[in-house]
């Protein structure tokens, strides 16, 4: 699979009667110029055989998430991170509930949950099927997810049944995936530069203070703008987490390495964002030649010259080339109210930090509540974009994935701090 990038697209065929139709919907994705890779789910081979789809696919279809002769190169991951897009056709009712839950207990299922590429569903069920409320939550909860719809249409159905649900034929499939791959990227030729994870402030060779970043934050936001068409290098503290696609990774430990990553990156080459998502150590310290005996640990910790760290954002900012713009994170502890006095606190907070930093933007959070900030898979603030003397303020609603989080701030980003004609 090392053809170039940017018509790769993944059929994933679900098990209901309409796909039937798929081999017509390869050969018509080969003719528009696209190379084609077909997942099938065990359901799917009662309808259509899978001899015919790899004859028009030229390609040996995968259907099996424990083949030996693929997983042993974790193959679910590797198809995962193939595609340009994904088309899940037809989609039933089913895969996509079983999508809305993240279950992932087949091959379809794992790839569908792994892969950072767009996802088109051409959904094909019975029409109570389709307009059952379950249905129609399942298909909201995708759509907030970034997924992309085409159909169904309307017609006799294989039940017997008139109306909605029929999968739309494939011609309008394939004009809906060239649309999504033919359409601008919004940060093609920009260079972002990223910062994610804690640090550490070494105490003795053995020991140091940190914090409970994850990392993953940033890891998003570094992965969505590689998406996006970005040149991104990501400078990441002590995490566990795969690089994102398409991402040059540097690892660091410490806020001074943090400090010496960034700046290097900056003095290279022009960099058209910084996003400084890491949760830097606020504390710096002479670390011990030796490790601290355990028995006089905590009188040592008392002689220990403690001091405030380095503000490496302050700094990068105060050293700006001119057209490097610079977004700000800011996770901030805010007592319990109501939503009105909440939202105030937190917004004081956020503009304190916006005009302290220096930096063009800041996304400011709340974190100690549910869902919300460090080791929690969703999150939820509001960007603050500096306009002149003015500050606009685009909250981001609910707690959302941080993946689609990271997709809408580079989305308002692109929108606010550069012109079309820039």
């Amino acid at each position: 699979m090392a053809e170039p990038r940017g018509r790769r697209v993944l059929l994933c065929i679900g098990g209901g009667i309409a796909a039937y139709k798929t081999p017509e919907l390869v050969r018509a994705l080969i003719a528009a110029g696209c190379s084609v890779q077909v997942v099938m789910t065990p359901a799917a081979k009662s309808f259509v055989a899978e001899l015919a789809l790899a004859t028009v696919s030229t390609r040996p279809v995968r259907s099996s998430l424990l083949d030996p002769a693929e997983e042993g190169t974790v193959g679910h991951i590797e198809l995962a991170d193939w595609p340009d897009l994904v088309i899940v056709a037809p989609a039933t009712a089913n895969r996509i509930a079983r999508a809305a839950a993240g279950i992932a207990d087949d091959l379809v299922g794992c790839v569908l949950l792994a892969t950072r590429a767009p996802i088109l569903w051409a959904p094909a069920m019975n029409t109570n099927m389709w307009h059952h409320p379950a249905t129609q939550h399942n298909l909201a909860l995708l759509a907030a997810h970034g997924a992309q719809f085409v159909g169904p249409d309307r017609g006799a159905l294989a039940c017997g049944w008139i109306g909605e649900g029929r999968m739309i034929d494939p011609p309008h499939i394939v004009a809906a995936a060239r649309a999504l791959l033919d359409r601008p990227k919004p940060w093609t030729g920009r260079r972002v530069l990223v910062s994610a994870g804690p640090t550490r402030t070494y105490i003795d060779p053995v020991r140091f203070v940190s914090n409970a970043s994850t990392g993953a934050m940033g890891f998003a936001v570094a992965a969505v703008a590689a998406e996006l068409g970005a040149e991104v290098t990501l400078v990441a503290g002590p995490v566990g987490l795969t690089t994102p696609a398409g991402v040059q990774r540097v690892d660091v430990e410490t806020a001074a390495e943090m400090h010496r990553e960034l700046a290097r990156a900056l003095a290279t080459d022009p960099i058209d964002l910084v996003a400084m998502v890491a949760a830097v150590s606020d504390l710096d310290v002479d670390t011990a030649a030796g490790k601290l005996d355990k028995a006089s640990l905590l009188p040592s910790m008392h002689a220990l010259a403690w001091r405030q760290g380095r503000d490496i954002l302050a700094t990068l900012t105060a050293e700006r080339r001119a057209g490097t713009r610079f977004l700000g994170f800011a996770a901030q502890t805010v007592e319990d109210g109501d939503d009105d006095s909440v939202t105030a606190e937190l917004l004081r907070l956020g503009s304190a930090k916006l005009l302290a930093k220096g930096v063009d933007a800041l996304f400011v959070n709340r974190v100690g509540v549910p869902g919300l900030g460090f080791a929690s898979p969703t999150n939820a603030g509001y960007l603050l974009v500096r306009n002149g003397e003015s500050v606009t303020v685009v909250p981001s609603g609910a707690p959302i994935d941080k993946a689609v989080l990271a997709r809408w701030l580079l989305t308002e980003l692109a929108a606010h701090l550069w012109s079309e004609a820039s």
